[in-house]
């Protein structure tokens, strides 16, 4: 065996690919190909009357149909199932065993057996499309400008249906007013709290609701006053000369009497009694008659004693100088 012949001999048997086919072209071999295995496609087959005959052991047939690859239809060998090219269809329609299959034709409504339209009516307004905003940057004027076209196509809401409003009842099945018992609980309520400020104000004296009274006046009568307040003021001066001090050295020099207030005032004893240490004026029911054992006044008699005494022996002795 030449050179040549073992080239070829090689490229046909275990080389693919280009260099395998310029080796057999080269050497005037034509390469076979393999066939495949997975189906018969050789086996025989009699049409007749929409029936497929094939005889059971023909695949034991070692007689086969010679299949050319480089045809149209011819299967294309691969990893999966045999697949063939996109050709004609070999397929053909057997006569008389198939069926005829009825065309659907869409049938379109009579005009007195058309039910209510569903079509939306011509006359209605189409609705407003909301214009596409643009992005980037925009000033204020267009931000408020846009922002005023946004309202104006919005569509105003619908106003409330006076047969939609809620009606109660009671459990006999009178309707209820809901305004006029929300405006007797009010009322109920406020009643309530003035009652309560009453009773707290009662609960803080007499006295002191007079005070409070008297201040409130007070206050009432500056608001009309200047803020100022100078020396020649009448009423500033009478309000200060008429406030008592227990250590004022000169409110015993005070000749004019002060106005004695209205109202009840406490009794006192209007006669003489002896003198005690503390000035304790006895009270008003007493009948005059001591009844102590006398300790004050022999007190008394003793302190005048006692200072009488320094008073002598001083005396005396300022009697040689």
């Amino acid at each position: 065996m030449s050179n040549n012949n073992m080239k070829a001999y090689l490229a046909s048997k275990y080389m693919s690919g280009p260099k395998a086919d310029m080796i057999l072209e080269h050497a005037g071999v034509k390469k076979k190909r393999k066939r495949t295995k997975n189906e018969d496609y050789t086996a025989t087959v009699a049409e007749a009357g929409g029936l497929v005959l094939q005889d059971a052991d023909e695949w034991k047939k070692s007689k086969r149909r010679d299949v050319d690859l480089d045809e149209e239809d011819a299967p294309v060998v691969g990893k999966g199932a045999a697949t063939f090219k996109k050709g004609a269809s070999a397929w053909s329609t057997v006569g008389a065993t198939a069926l005829p299959v009825p065309a659907r034709v869409k049938e379109e409504p009579r005009d007195d057996e058309a039910g209510p339209s569903t079509a939306p009516s011509e006359t209605a307004a189409p609705k407003p499309q909301l214009t596409k905003r643009r992005g980037g940057l925009r000033t204020a004027a267009e931000l408020t400008e846009e922002a005023a076209a946004a309202s104006a196509e919005r569509s105003p809401s619908p106003e409330p249906d006076a047969q939609a409003t809620t009606v109660h009842r009671d459990q006999a099945g009178r309707v209820l007013d809901v305004e006029q018992l929300r405006a007797e609980a009010r009322r109920e309520e406020l009643e309530e709290q003035l009652k309560e400020k009453e009773r707290e104000e009662w609960t803080k004296g007499f006295k002191q609701r007079e005070e409070r009274e008297r201040r409130a006046k007070e206050e009432a009568a500056m608001a009309s006053q200047d803020v100022a307040r100078r020396a020649d003021d009448t009423a500033m001066n009478a309000e200060l000369r008429e406030v008592e001090r227990w250590n004022d050295p000169a409110a015993q020099f005070l000749t004019t009497s002060k106005k004695r207030k209205k109202g009840p005032k406490r009794p006192v004893y209007k006669g003489s009694w002896a003198q005690n240490r503390f000035g304790i004026a006895p009270g008003y029911r007493w009948d005059g008659v001591d009844r102590s054992t006398g300790f004050e006044k022999k007190w008394l008699l003793a302190q005048n004693a006692r200072e009488r005494q320094k008073y002598e022996s001083d005396r005396y002795d300022m009697e040689d100088l």
